[in-house]
């Protein structure tokens, strides 16, 4: 049975509510199903209630004790009917299966292939040193991501497709308001995961979510698909009104940096919005906010959120980086598997003087493009850099086609400037998300190729 009580370390959390909210969201995931004509309804149901419950839904493992890789969490049970639907879609399907070596595979795709054959080549190479336990989860959160990506684009199916979006909406509704509750009323509502302190008396805002930055991201993310789908001027500006207040309630910089270049490049590369009135808009924006950190200069001086950024800040993410590109020349081709090893630990203990930090029980190299780096070796790192990069520049001239493709491309962009100071590799919630929307655009672009060869 599952421990919920073991997840908090708070007086006066309310269970029922987490009861409550779980009944809530699948009362409407059950609506959005019942009411769309998606072919996918089982799927269609576990997935939007994943995405409706943020990562709270951990909550809901239940734990085998001394099997650690059967627990049945929310999201393993949604890998495994999704691994079904590749095999009916593809073995089990009346229709021949075709062959995708006839088709171009965009690039970013060829190069995820290979990111993932590295890696598991890398976790087997040093399976002597990390242990089988750790090869084995690896190897299935890579497979999962990929299980994620296919069945989504063999779906090919918009009502499908429409129903993430409206979840994900609605969840970031939800989401920023109970920010702004624990933000102004109640700091351990709905709380689990971080309690990091923002300013004064306040706590950063987690939503959802286990920490503040998955929050942000997502609904940074519930903004693209606010953008693009709403078409409703008024609800749309309601809409990103509410996400931007939940998104400055996490106090993460890098979250409100990204929420400005997504904004900046919708106006401007999307919608080709005129730049003079976006200076004017972002001038104004910023003078309101040097206004208001007047009256609070003192408390946000004083803060954590500051006095955390000066001891753990460039020097020391610098010493993170160094250390990897000092000792990635003993293992260049394949890493180091994890991050539980002596190197990994002499090296933390140094620059953080944690033993928890060495021992790889908190925090991590914040980057996702040194974490590839280091844990899984040079041509594992490349292969991920272009499976990035690659997906922002094919989206970004994808959406040309078809609008659409302009949240995909916006999440790319995110996930991108979001792995420069977190890790979000397969084993982090952002990395679903991302998996998620790259598989949606995929599958949209298969409708536009199936149209195409029966016009």
């Amino acid at each position: 049975m599952t421990d919920l009580e073991s997840y908090f370390k708070w007086e006066g959390v309310h269970l029922e509510h987490f009861y409550i909210y779980f009944l809530l969201a699948a009362i409407i995931s059950f609506y959005l199903v019942i009411k769309s004509t998606s072919k996918f309804k089982i799927e269609m149901f576990l997935l939007s209630f994943y995405l409706l419950t943020g990562n709270i839904n951990q909550l809901l493992t239940i734990k085998i004790p001394g099997l650690d890789l059967l627990q049945l969490q929310p999201l393993r049970i949604l890998y495994l009917l999704l691994f079904f639907l590749i095999i009916r879609k593809t073995l089990l399907s009346r229709n021949k299966v075709q062959s995708t070596l006839n088709k171009k595979i965009p690039r970013f795709e060829v190069a995820l292939y290979a990111y993932v054959l590295l890696l598991i080549i890398s976790v087997v190479v040093n399976s002597s040193d990390i242990g089988i336990e750790v090869v084995l989860k690896k190897t299935i959160d890579a497979l999962a991501f990929l299980v994620l990506m296919i069945s989504l684009r063999l779906m090919a199916d918009k009502p499908s497709y429409r129903i993430i979006g409206i979840s994900i909406i609605i969840g970031a509704v939800i989401s920023s308001v109970v920010s702004l509750l624990q933000l102004a009323v109640d700091p351990y509502f709905l709380r689990i995961g971080d309690d990091r302190i923002a300013f004064g008396s306040l706590i950063r805002s987690n939503g959802i979510f286990s920490t503040e930055y998955f929050n942000s991201y997502y609904l940074i993310i519930a903004t693209a698909w606010t953008l693009i789908t709403v078409k409703s001027k008024s609800l749309k500006l309601i809409l990103v009104g509410l996400f931007v207040l939940g998104v400055l309630s996490s106090f993460q910089r890098m979250s409100w940096i990204i929420l400005f270049l997504v904004t900046v490049t919708y106006l401007l590369y999307i919608q080709k919005y005129p730049v003079g009135k976006l200076v004017f808009i972002g001038l104004s924006g910023m003078a309101i906010l040097l206004s208001i950190s007047i009256f609070f200069f003192q408390d946000i001086k004083n803060s954590s959120l500051v006095q955390e950024r000066l001891t753990d800040s460039v020097e020391r993410r610098r010493g993170y980086y160094t250390m990897v590109i000092d000792n990635i020349g003993h293992k260049p081709l394949f890493g180091y598997g994890d991050r539980k090893n002596e190197v990994y630990y002499e090296n933390m203990l140094r620059i953080t003087g944690s033993r928890e930090r060495a021992t790889a029980q908190s925090g991590d190299l914040h980057s996702g493009y040194f974490s590839a780096l280091y844990l899984f070796g040079i041509p594992a790192f490349i292969c991920f850099t272009s499976f990035v990069l690659l997906s922002v520049f094919y989206y970004a001239k994808a959406y040309k086609s078809n609008l659409f493709f302009a949240i995909p491309f916006l999440v790319s962009i995110i996930y991108m400037i979001g792995n420069l100071t977190n890790t979000f590799l397969f084993l982090k919630y952002i990395a679903v998300l991302y998996a998620i929307h790259i598989g949606i655009g995929m599958g949209i672009n298969k409708i536009q190729e199936d149209k195409k060869s029966t016009n």
